[in-house]
């Protein structure tokens, strides 16, 4: 199932056992996300080193006015994983296509799931 992922998203990279890893929190009035939500401290001595890319937007949703920060980290190489993953975000929250089990699939296949556990994902709703 899509959870175990959760948690152990560094540790599956730097075994190369996944290529996006995507963290995001509403962006608040002193701009600081805490740790606990993006791990920007855990990764950055492997940004630093070049195992990991890390790629940042800033995507505000148009229905709340809310900013939110997506972070992504993937494995060199893998940047059009998060590059799309953010271009299907940013089409939700500019209401310009509809969120549905379509875009959870691309995400879930962007993010290496299987297509069973994208499958029994969106079967949820």
């Amino acid at each position: 199932m899509i959870g175990p992922h959760e948690g152990k998203e560094l540790e599956l990279m730097l075994a190369g056992e996944k290529s996006l890893a995507v963290f995001h929190d509403i962006v608040p009035a002193d701009g600081l996300i805490p740790e606990e939500i993006i791990p920007e401290q855990a990764f950055a001595p492997y940004v630093a080193a070049g195992r990991v890319v890390r790629i940042v937007r800033d995507i505000r949703n148009v229905t709340s006015d809310d900013i939110n920060r997506y972070v992504c980290f993937v494995l060199p190489g893998e940047e059009w994983r998060a590059e799309m993953f953010l271009w299907v975000r940013e089409g939700i929250r500019a209401d310009k296509f509809p969120y549905d089990d379509a875009c959870d699939t691309i995400i879930g296949r962007l993010l290496g799931y299987t297509e069973d556990d994208i499958q029994k994902f969106t079967n949820q709703f």
